[in-house]
């Protein structure tokens, strides 16, 4: 090439890097003050004593929310101690108003120093100028005013704080926005114009290997890692110090008697012996990553410094292992089932957003995210096994149910029939897919493999240590607190329907039998009272009814049944038996089957409201630029198209012979339909398929994306 075209060349390289640049700090000039006005936060901090301990709970105002539930942070205040509270708020709506309820019943409290900061304002309120701030309801009266605190008293069973504000926290003055965004923006230029000497010094010198890292990126490992850990890095700022609650409280009880004892336990103490109470997949995971990173000081330190103390955020960290995990699973199957990465990238950060970044699953610690990552990582193997017809990958599928199986023990049933559904259509398929009978029959014996492999050792010390062959004892509790709820009246049907309806079914039936026709209608003495297990105006008599054994003291369906499970847990223990929790779930499980048998045709019946009931549960999230009401219809749609695409994919599969489809379906429907056959079916219970339930809609909108384009005529027939 002449020396001319050369220098010409180069020319035209820089000038095109230099405009490319400049655009880059243009970019992120307009992105940084769009963000600025449009991403909201609010740190809120304060100090406060309560005469007993309870839940504490700060809610925060945002436009047209009129502090919404959703909208809220919630801790756990101990008995007559001073402790801080650290609350983070994110979001992209101004806050007006923050709400501080200390209390669920009369008594006292003393709150400290508030001090409330922004991106752009901060303030300290204490002594008077606290006072004046804070605007109590009328169930607290101001006691005392001192420069350590202010002193309450509370009257009744909602006591609560509110304290306004200002519009300052959350409207920037540009002539302060523009110089930190010019600032922001010559950064990220900087970064691109490096990157863009790179490649180019790469491309001109070394095109070989310019090739192979470009199709590292476009085809190969670098993209999907990069991008899954930069999510994973970015879902920590949703892991907070919040307690752990509700039965996460014995996964990490588990994982902590492992690391301090080295026993598997449920039981507090200092000599715990073992037990077969949970799951133990997701509670290893988590003492494997305290022996490797725990402080050296932690193993001296009680259990009450993990689950509410300066280690609980700690040790929720251990939940990015599943996070990086299961977004790299949503990536390789949307890949490998769209073939495109637009496609796939849409899925990833659905799947972010909607699930893996969700602060309902990684800020606690229910097994809900490891159940998540286990299906996407089975429906991925067992779709490369139909698809590439190799035996190994039959037999990754199968160990990865193993561990599905390790993480929630019913699952163990639905991979049995999952297993024996898979091979019955591919038997129907053979033809289509040109493979011998005997070819897939040694597929469904690898499949069989590979979950023995995994879920047999476990069963075995189950056996050596409880003669119990079964993976945990709490299905005989949840099989019989289902077969109660059979026996609620149809009105009480009518609101298990409504509870977790959407908000188009509630517009539909307001004003109707069918409908809420008082607010009250879920606490003490309204219609649906028994249905209430959440927090209510009865939730603390009913937690002391479930700890006395006092069923007849109970409210709700939940806190009866825990009641009659303490009575037969106390008379076991008072003779002497070792493993209370293992017998109990055992006559629970006889009871439940006894009674399933009674009224068969009642308990199929009730699987749909129950499927209903657990079907809405795509995590709100926030959106911005729309109100709450809009934001909830988006979400919701998609929720019902998402479902959709599942149940069609799956039924289709089945009705189609459709191996390929069966495989990426049979693990969340049969998950979801089991919940909704033998259990309460809370929407976290449904919530693992949600991952391949919005995989499933990307690949539908992608197919039809490609079939739309495929019909239009290229532009040299048009012009024809």
């Amino acid at each position: 090439m002449p020396a001319d075209r050369i220098a010409s060349f180069r020319t035209l390289s820089l000038g095109g890097s230099v405009v490319r640049t400049l655009l880059v700090l243009l970019l992120g000039l307009a992105t940084y003050i769009a963000l600025a006005h449009l991403h909201q936060s609010l740190d809120v901090d304060f100090e406060m004593r309560v005469d007993h301990s309870g839940p504490v709970e700060i809610y925060y105002d945002v436009p047209g929310s009129h502090f919404d539930p959703r909208l809220r942070e919630t801790r756990r205040a101990a008995q007559d101690s001073w402790q801080r509270y650290s609350i983070a708020i994110r979001g992209y709506r101004a806050i007006q108003e923050v709400r501080i309820d200390p209390l669920t019943q009369p008594g006292r409290f003393e709150i400290s120093e508030v001090r409330l900061s922004s991106r752009w304002a901060e303030r300290r309120l204490q002594g008077e100028a606290l006072r004046a701030a804070l605007h109590p309801n009328a169930e607290v009266k101001a006691l005392d005013t001192t420069p350590q605190g202010i002193s309450f008293q509370s009257t009744g069973a909602d006591p609560f704080l509110s304290v306004k504000i200002p519009k300052a926290f959350f409207q920037p003055d540009l002539g302060v926005v523009i110089p930190r965004g010019l600032l922001w923006g010559l950064k990220i230029a900087a970064v691109w114009l490096l990157l863009e000497v790179l490649v180019s010094h790469l491309a001109r010198r070394q095109p070989a290997l310019y090739a192979r890292v470009r199709r590292s990126f476009v085809h190969g490992w670098a993209l999907p890692l990069l991008l899954c850990a930069g999510l994973t890095y970015h879902s920590e700022r949703n892991i907070t110090d919040s307690p752990v609650l509700g039965d996460g409280i014995q996964n990490l009880l588990i994982a902590t008697n492992l690391y301090k004892h080295g026993v598997f336990s449920h039981e507090g103490g200092a000599n715990p012996q073992p037990t077969n109470f949970r799951e133990p997949l997701p509670p290893m995971v988590a003492y494997a990553y305290l022996a490797l990173f725990a402080p050296n000081h932690s193993e001296h330190l009680g259990f009450g410094h993990f689950r509410a103390g300066e280690l609980t955020r700690f040790v929720k960290m251990s939940n990015l292992i599943w996070v990086f995990t299961g977004l790299l699973g949503v990536w390789l199957l949307t890949r490998r089932l769209t073939h495109s990465i637009a496609a796939t990238l849409a899925a990833t950060l659905l799947t972010y957003v909607f699930f893996f970044n969700a602060r309902e699953y990684i800020d606690t610690f229910y097994t809900e995210l490891t159940t998540a990552t286990a299906i996407v990582w089975g429906s991925y193997l067992l779709y490369r096994g139909v698809k590439d017809q190799k035996i190994g990958y039959f037999l990754a599928g199968g160990a990865a149910m193993g561990l599905l199986a390790l993480t929630k023990a019913s699952s163990l049933y639905i991979n049995l029939v999952a297993l024996l559904l898979l091979v019955a259509v591919m038997l129907f398929a053979r033809q289509r897919m040109q493979v011998s009978v005997g070819r897939i029959a040694t597929w469904g014996l690898a499949m069989g493999l590979g979950l023995a492999v995994v879920v047999a050792p476990w069963m075995v010390r189950n056996h050596l240590q409880f003669d119990s062959m079964r993976i945990s004892d709490r299905g005989g509790l949840i099989l019989h607190g289902r077969a109660t709820l059979n026996n609620m009246t149809n009105d009480e049907v009518i609101g298990l329907i409504y509870e977790k309806s959407p908000t188009i079914y509630r517009k539909l039936v307001d004003g109707t039998r069918f409908g809420q026709t008082d607010r009250d209608e879920f606490e003490r003495g309204g219609r649906w009272q028994r249905l209430n297990r959440g927090l209510s105006s009865f939730w603390k008599s009913d937690i002391e009814a479930i700890r006395a054994g006092r069923p007849d003291l109970a409210v709700s369906f939940h806190a009866e049944a825990g009641a009659r499970y303490t009575i037969l847990l106390n008379q076991l223990r008072v003779q002497g038996n070792h493993y209370p929790e293992e017998v109990v779930d055992g006559q629970r499980r006889d009871e439940a089957i006894r009674m399933l048998k009674e009224r068969p045709v009642r308990h199929l019946f009730m699987t749909l409201p129950f499927f209903w009931h657990g079907f809405w549960g795509l995590k709100k999230v926030e959106i911005p630029l729309v109100s709450l009401a809009t934001q909830d219809t988006i979400v919701e749609v998609l929720n019902l198209l998402a479902g959709l695409a599942l149940l069609t994919a799956f039924f289709v599969g089945m009705l189609r012979r459709r191996p390929d489809l069966l495989a990426l379906t049979v693990l969340p429907f049969g998950l979801m339909s089991f919940y909704a056959f033998v259990s309460h079916n809370i929407p976290r219970y449904m919530s693992p398929a949600h991952p391949i339930m919005l995989i499933l809609l990307v690949a539908v909108v992608a197919a039809l994306l490609n079939a739309q384009l495929s019909r239009r005529p290229s532009p040299v027939v048009a012009a024809a």
